[in-house]
């Protein structure tokens, strides 16, 4: 019974990377497995389903997650990010699922901090992504604060509304596979770039633009961003990574671009609805923009990280 293998199999998963949870994962799983007509099916699939997941857990067990790292030590060069004790510093260290190393899509360097692209996108984003801005709408600040939702809670609830659009059990189990690995692969490969090129954010750079070299910027020594900055470094924009992912992972699952699916975020409490694969990569890009987080070619070089990786 497909309802039995795949409820066991998430449940055993489950109690397995978070058992203080047990009771509360208990609870729906015998809600759920109520729901299956007793039989031979049912056993064999609750048994097929704690085998599988029980094989997972050992595969997965030593995947380099548990690295013990150096303490992180900012840069002080122009350009380099200024961020103490940034975040996620072990994911390139994690065995990736389907690429062959962290490193696979790292893409080109960032403009050089003294170059016209790069005053360029430190403008824009100095416009439209400060807390004070005379340029910026409210509707592309609204923009800004629904993608500020914690990725954990932000990208599982909605995700998962993708299971719900089939009632085969097999046809979820495969999509849901799709994204997460997508997605896995998309973020470890965003953050192994970002900790190798180490470049500062629109936070650190707008404040010290006298510093850059760049006769096209000017430094606006009290410039915040309109949302808080993630602290981890700037390149490449990790939204734009596993946007990208999930963007191109649902135009080759559904073989169109022209697939409707909605996101809704707790930080506005809004629900989105979209009606490309890609509008959503695209809104996010820019939102990071509105929020004063990133750089334009920042977004850009993420999105085709993550469709390189879902490729």
């Amino acid at each position: 019974a497909g309802g039995a293998d795949g409820s066991a199999a998430g449940y055993v998963v489950l109690r397995a990377l978070f058992p203080n949870r047990g009771a509360q994962y208990q609870a729906a799983y015998d809600s759920e497995v109520a729901t299956i007509a007793a039989g031979e099916a049912k056993t064999r699939g609750l048994a097929l389903g704690a085998e599988v997941a029980a094989a997972i857990v050992a595969n997965r067990s030593n995947d380099g997650r548990a690295v013990v790292l150096q303490p992180y030590v900012p840069g002080t060069a122009p350009g380099k990010f200024r961020g103490v004790n940034p975040i996620n510093r072990f994911l390139p260290y994690i065995r990736p699922f389907s690429m062959t190393s962290a490193s696979q899509f790292r893409p080109p360097a960032p403009p050089a901090i003294g170059s016209v692209a790069y005053a360029a996108d430190l403008n824009e984003v100095k416009a439209l992504g400060g807390a004070v801005s005379a340029t910026r709408t409210p509707g592309q600040l609204e923009t800004a604060r629904f993608h500020t939702e914690a990725p954990a809670t932000f990208l599982t609830r909605n995700f998962g509304k993708f299971a719900r659009t089939t009632a085969n059990v097999a046809d979820a189990a495969r999509l849901m596979a799709i994204i997460y690995v997508g997605y896995a692969d998309a973020i470890e490969a965003c953050v192994e770039a970002k900790y190798f090129y180490d470049a500062w954010r629109p936070l650190s750079a707008i404040p010290l633009a006298d510093t850059d070299n760049n006769p096209a910027t000017v430094a606006e020594p009290g410039w915040t961003p309109s949302v808080p900055t993630p602290n981890h470094p700037e390149y490449p924009a990790a939204h734009s990574c596993t946007g990208g992912a999930l963007g191109e992972l649902l135009r080759q699952y559904y073989g169109t671009e022209k697939v409707s699916f909605s996101f809704d975020s707790t930080v506005t409490g809004t629900t989105r609805t979209y009606t490309r694969t890609g509008a959503l990569t695209e809104e996010s890009m820019i939102a990071r923009i509105y929020g004063g987080m990133h750089f334009r070619y920042s977004t850009t070089a993420g999105a085709e990280l993550g469709k390189q990786v879902a490729n």
